[in-house]
């Protein structure tokens, strides 16, 4: 690996800095838009007007028309775009690229993989940058991608958490200890964390759960009697503490500092930054270990990763609302949760050796200065082709 000095990276750019255009406003690009490489300027481009009406996706801004008269770069977050500039593709899996239908008629994977590849395979498409080696994975798993022009355009770079100061970082509480849990509930494991807390509160009375979901978006499921039974399961115990949806901001501000243990046994998962945002505040994890998240989460040295690698939770799970939870899976997740649950509870040496271990790897390997450097490198690649 080398590095590339500030005048041999920009010396493209008449200006003296690279403008690269962000387009889509989602919460980890948000973040990073804040903290930019040396001589990088991001900001969020709008699309032009399109009058696609044929191809349809749930994914905000796909297939977005751009035309760039101010950019460098524009570099696509989440959703492939439209353009006759240069670009890059920054994405979690192909998945998510590949989802869109015709005029709302499903079409076969392999039509959807192909209009993608065409897209990659363009002179102005120069980078295809995943956020975990799961994700690069997909592309032989799920894409079946063999073109060695896409693959070489491939690459992986790890997204970027903050610093978070010293003085808001805890490792030892003996009492009233604050777990966490967030997002989706029921996709996300909300059953399991629930039935879990119930019976470590039997033990450890005083322990409390911080529940932030919103009750009207956040529990998706066709089973209305699942749904009404966590509901009054939540309503009735006076250790839980609801919060809803928080905003980003607050999460950091006022959430994570107070946070003894973040809990996510989620059933799918594309990445999850939220755990990433914990182990930067030194809090010890327990999630699954579902494609990205054991690139994060060391088992039994920054948290424990309860082993779901004998269920095929893409099938069992399919899109975003839960439709069933088998029995044995249920039972599975929650008793190990319940386990190392306790193991952290009892233990504030292990809560600490957990967390010191996680902030370190927040701070190195998903650090800004470690994304920056690849992303400098990948942006002067791209500006040294014509």
């Amino acid at each position: 690996m080398f590095l590339i000095s500030d005048e041999i990276l920009y010396s493209n750019s008449a200006r003296g800095h690279f403008r690269v255009g962000f387009t889509e406003k989602h919460g980890m690009a948000v973040e990073l838009s804040k903290y930019p490489p040396s001589g990088v300027e991001y900001s969020f481009i709008e699309p032009v007007p399109s009058s696609n009406k044929f191809i349809r996706s749930p994914i905000k801004g796909y297939l977005n028309q751009y035309k760039n008269s101010e950019y460098d770069l524009i570099e696509a977050i989440l959703s492939p775009i439209l353009t006759k500039t240069r670009w890059i593709y920054y994405l979690e899996n192909i998945q998510a690229a590949t989802t869109f239908s015709l005029l709302g008629f499903p079409l076969p994977r392999q039509i959807r993989v192909a209009y993608l590849k065409s897209l990659f395979l363009k002179d102005n498409f120069k980078k295809l940058l995943f956020w975990s080696k799961a994700g690069k994975e997909t592309l032989h798993t799920y894409g079946k991608i063999k073109s060695e022009t896409i693959l070489k355009k491939t690459a992986v770079v790890y997204p970027a958490v903050r610093d978070v100061p010293d003085y808001s970082i805890r490792f030892t509480n003996d009492q009233n200890l604050n777990i966490l849990f967030s997002g989706d509930f029921f996709r996300k494991g909300g059953v399991n964390v629930i039935d879990a807390f119930e019976r470590a509160q039997r033990i450890y009375p005083k322990i409390n759960l911080l529940l932030c979901c919103d009750e009207k978006m956040d529990f998706n499921t066709t089973d209305t009697s699942l749904r009404a039974e966590y509901l009054r399961k939540i309503h009735c115990n006076k250790g839980i503490r609801r919060y809803g949806r928080v905003p980003r901001d607050r999460i950091i501000d006022t959430i994570l500092p107070s946070t003894d243990i973040y809990l996510l046994p989620t059933y799918a998962e594309a990445f999850g930054y939220a755990i990433l945002e914990a182990m930067a505040f030194g809090i010890p994890i327990i999630s699954t270990n579902l494609f990205a998240i054991p690139e994060m989460v060391e088992h039994n040295k920054s948290g424990f990763l309860i082993d779901i690698g004998m269920y095929n939770c893409d099938k069992l799970f399919k899109g975003y609302v839960i439709n069933k939870i088998p029995r044995d899976f249920r039972e599975h997740v929650t008793n190990h949760l319940f386990d190392y649950l306790c193991k952290l509870i009892e233990s504030p040496d292990l809560r600490e050796s957990f967390g010191r271990v996680g902030l370190s790897i927040a701070r190195t390997k998903f650090s800004f200065r470690e994304r920056n450097m690849k992303m400098s490198q990948i942006y002067h690649e791209v500006l040294a082709r014509n």
